[in-house]
Parts: structure tokens; sequence; C-alpha cells
């Protein structure tokens, strides 16, 4: 149905639409999508959702499979290789909601409930990505106490982004970013047992996550709105500081 027509059928509903010669922001799709309206919202959704959104983590989804196999098939055993297959499934966990989440058109209901899966899978994949990093740091006990605590915060945010309870973006992105600094204390120690440039491409992957997290809350730079916008730059750089961390942990783990 093109927009025109959506337009009118939702303007009967007495609503507010785009017109159809409007220029479509990235963010109006999120916006229709987080409306209270009911399903007459659905109308627009197509219209407006941009048509790259999701697709580079489709992409990493299936690279995380490939990934976690490969872990699983490398020669670490014993607490290291159960903190490998953590972060492999975080990654696995985190892409394929968000690719299901973001590729397909769902109903109001079935979006609010996968959405909310989306936010919690991104707090797990924090957690998980630490995971491997606490169990190399041998130099004491601090390591796992801010494992458990780190585990203990992602539950709980993931908990409650399940069972509903908002957060405005910018909260949520800044929640993000408190989660991941408290691995901080482990990485300014953990060059004395993996080697300084190991832990700096480990930080190159921090800030990338970072940056994105600020993209998301700022929703800008949008440069394409309707193909390519600000949360598909988010979504690439996610992918990207996956991809370092991963790359460093299949370099320890390989014996590189």
């Amino acid at each position: 149905m093109p927009l025109d027509a959506r337009a009118l059928r939702a303007s009967e509903a007495g609503r507010d639409v785009p017109r159809a010669d409007a220029r479509v922001t990235c963010d109006d799709y999120e916006q229709v999508m987080a409306s209270p309206d009911g399903t007459d919202t659905l109308l627009l959704i197509e219209s407006v959702k941009p048509r790259l959104r999701g697709v580079s983590h489709a992409v990493a989804f299936v690279a995380a499979l490939l990934g976690c196999i490969q872990l699983a098939l490398l020669p670490a055993r014993g607490p290291q290789y159960l903190a490998d297959l953590v972060f492999g499934g975080s990654l696995v966990l985190m892409f394929g909601v968000s690719a299901t989440y973001h590729r397909f058109t769902w109903g109001l209901d079935a979006y609010r409930r996968i959405q909310r899966l989306d936010h919690a899978a991104i707090y797990i994949l924090i957690a998980g990505s630490f995971t491997p990093m606490a169990t190399l740091d041998t130099t004491g006990d601090t390591s796992l106490y801010l494992l458990c605590l780190m585990w203990i915060a992602a539950l709980t945010g993931a908990g409650l982004t399940l069972l509903g309870v908002h957060t405005s973006r910018g909260l949520r992105s800044a929640l993000y970013v408190a989660l991941g600094a408290v691995a901080t204390p482990v990485m300014l120690r953990l060059h004395q047992v993996i080697g300084g440039g190991r832990v700096a491409w480990l930080v190159v992957g921090g800030v990338l996550y970072a940056v994105g997290a600020v993209i998301y809350a700022r929703r800008w730079p949008d440069p394409i709105p309707t193909v390519f916008g600000y949360h598909e730059i988010f979504h690439l750089l996610v992918v990207a500081a996956a991809g370092v961390h991963y790359a460093v942990i299949l370099d320890i783990v390989g014996g590189a």
C-alpha cells in the first residue's frame, strides 16, 4: 500500500502521519514503533523503516555462529574454554536477536517484546565480552570479583528490561558504557598477561562500542535516513568492535 493511502487511513483515524513528500528520518521509524497507538500505527512501518536496517547484524549473526564454532574447536580447556564459549554465545545471541528484530516487521505487541529482548541482549554481550578477559587475568582476585559484579549488573539490567522497565535512550546508552567501564581495572593489568599490543586492540574495540553508543544516543549523524541512518552507523560500529574483540580472543587462544 502506498504511503499516501496509508496516510489517508491513519488520518481518518485522527492521527498525524508523515506526508508522502516529507523527509522521513531514521528516527521517525522508531517513534512510530514506540508510539502507544493501536495497530493503525503499523500501516506506516514499511514506508519509514530504513532499507538497510539490520542487514549488518544479519551478516554478523552468521559470522558469529561460525566464529563460535571455531572457538569451540580451539585447544583451550577449563575455565578459559568456557569463558570463550560464553563470549561466542553472547555474540550469537545479540546479533541473532538484533537481526530478527530489525529485519522484520512485527505486530505492535510482538515488536515491544522483541525490542526488550534486543536491549537486554546488549547487557549480556557486554558481560560476555568481559568474561574471557577476566579469566585471563591471573594477577589476583580482583578480576573474579569484577566479573561477578559485571554479570550481576548485566543480568539485573537485562531482567528489568525484559520486565518492561522503561529507560530513555540516553540513559540506556550511559548504562551500557558504565557497565563496560567495570572492566577498566582488569584492562590496566592485563598487559602483563597478554601483552600491550593485544590490550591496545581491546581498548580500540571498547572505544568503537562507546562511539556507537554516543551516536545512538544523539541520533547523529543520519546520512541517508531512508536507507542508511544513524542507527545503521551504530550497528556497523558494534560489528567492528565485536570483530576486534573476537580477533584478540582468537589470537590469544590460538597461541599466535
